[in-house]
């Protein structure tokens, strides 16, 4: 079952009245969701039966294990200022110079203590954000990029990637990144509607998004993304429509070679929380999805996960690096190593993740010790549910057959029986040559509410437990 024209609303919302009169479960819950990034979810990780900093020797047979090679995310908690739909109440908004000195500081001594402890691993990616990196000085951002050549060398693939907040990018920065080896930048613009960008961006005028591709290009990134919410309070159907014809414009002036469309996710924390109505309904947010893989298949774009947009020639790379690196970047494929206050990391059989409060991260570095809070290992069981969820978040296919021989039947077999009632919804289809299972666009709609079906019975408990406890806390509320 395909339904193509999912741009017309009338039709994208009978469609989802079809699947939800089937599985009423599919239907979103604002106030008990979470963005499903890992598995194990971060949410259900950072909770005190799970505190603990792993040993030399836990984090070299759990975390490292079989992996031969390594990605490595580096977070950066400061920002000029909170955008209006932001929650992370850890970031730090204050120009305070000594205490980033102190946190690259951290980052180098922790970096300098990974690195020695676990020199043969290969590096295969780097990914500067937060937060966002170029909310430091000149001087400190370049401190931290020695330090990073000096542990790891230059970045290896033309993928490894800097975020940047618009209003923090200048031509000295940008300059300092590109001769440190970077080459693809990711902006955080989220909104190119003129009204729109002013009210979540402190009545910031949009032309400094539009002026932070413009920069990046004369600099010398080759690989320019930007990131666009759906769902944002005051957004409608005109401001939408909007926002993607100057998307099209910034395509064809070629400032822009991969852009990714997510919908904003409520927080206790967050303005809207408490008054659903200031945001849009989920049928507009899921017309909004509709309409922008229009416009890109139109372009020729591929979609490489779901909302992931590539041209043409972003793809060509990507399979460039692949075949040059010789590094599949999936989970259970590599390490995933985050340095940083609040940074996740998947290993092998293991998952933790950093302290969030950026003085408890540092203090625990100075100690000798990597920044991590807590930590839990998993069962073959949990690592297929990882690697499946990952599949279905970010790749356009999910590799099932490969994922039953790694992990056995009796492990993988679970998301099959689960993937043959999505193929009967209409959300996706198998490939029986190939062993693969692929999203439809009623599938890549729906996606984020379909991961929490693969959670294993004893994770989806424990992980609505913390919701609940996340809902009730509401402002107060302090962890992922």
């Amino acid at each position: 079952m395909s339904v193509s024209n999912l741009g017309d609303r009338i039709t994208l919302q009978k469609e989802l009245q079809r699947v939800w009169d089937v599985e009423p479960q599919l239907q979103p819950q604002p106030d008990m969701h979470d963005y499903p990034l890992t598995y194990p979810p971060a949410i259900q990780l950072a909770r005190p039966s799970y505190a603990k900093n792993p040993s030399k020797k836990e984090l070299q047979q759990f975390a490292i294990g079989n992996h031969t090679a390594a990605a490595y995310y580096f977070h950066f908690g400061f920002c000029k200022y909170r955008c209006r739909y932001c929650f992370h109440y850890e970031l730090s908004v204050k120009k305070d110079e000594e205490l980033m000195q102190h946190y690259v500081e951290a980052l180098e001594q922790e970096m300098h203590l990974f690195r020695s402890t676990h020199p043969s691993l290969k590096t295969g990616l780097f990914f500067l954000g937060g937060g966002t990196p170029t909310a430091l000085p000149l001087h400190l951002l370049d401190r931290f990029l020695k330090a990073l050549h000096r542990n790891f060398g230059y970045p290896p693939t033309t993928m490894s990637t800097v975020e940047a907040k618009p209003i923090t990018v200048d031509s000295e920065k940008l300059r300092l990144l590109v001769d440190a080896g970077f080459r693809r930048i990711n902006l955080g613009v989220q909104t190119l509607d003129p009204q729109m960008y002013s009210f979540h961006h402190h009545r910031e005028d949009v032309q400094v998004a539009i002026d932070s591709t413009i920069a990046a290009k004369n600099t010398g990134f080759s690989y320019i993304n930007i990131d666009i919410m759906t769902g944002l309070e005051g957004q409608t159907p005109k401001k939408w429509e909007y926002t993607l014809k100057k998307i099209r414009d910034l395509i064809e002036e070629r400032l822009i070679d991969s852009v990714f469309i997510y919908p904003f996710h409520d927080d206790p924390r967050s303005m809207t929380y408490q008054n659903r109505s200031r945001v849009p309904s989920f049928i507009e947010t899921a017309h909004s999805d509709a309409l922008s893989r229009e416009m890109f298949e139109g372009l020729g774009w591929k979609e490489l996960g779901a909302r992931f947009y590539r041209s043409p020639r972003h793809v060509r790379r990507e399979i460039f690096e692949l075949a040059k690196t010789r590094i599949n970047p999936a989970y259970g494929e590599v390490l995933y190593h985050g340095f940083g206050n609040s940074s996740f990391s998947i290993g092998d059989r293991a998952t933790y993740v950093n302290h969030r409060d950026i003085h408890q991260y540092c203090q625990q570095v100075e100690q000798g010790q990597l920044g991590i809070s807590h930590w839990t290992t998993i069962t073959d069981e949990q690592r297929a549910t990882r690697d499946i969820t990952f599949d279905l978040l970010y790749a356009p296919i999910t590799r099932v057959r490969s994922r039953q021989r790694k992990y056995g039947h009796e492990h993988a077999d679970f998301h099959t029986d689960i993937m043959e009632k999505w193929i009967a919804l209409g959300l996706g289809q198998k490939n029986k040559l190939l062993g693969t299972f692929s999203l439809t666009k009623m599938g890549k709609i729906l996606h984020q509410q379909m991961i929490p079906f693969h959670y294993l019975p004893s994770d989806k408990e424990e992980f609505w437990t913390v919701m609940g406890v996340r809902k009730e806390q509401g402002k107060k509320y302090r962890g992922y």
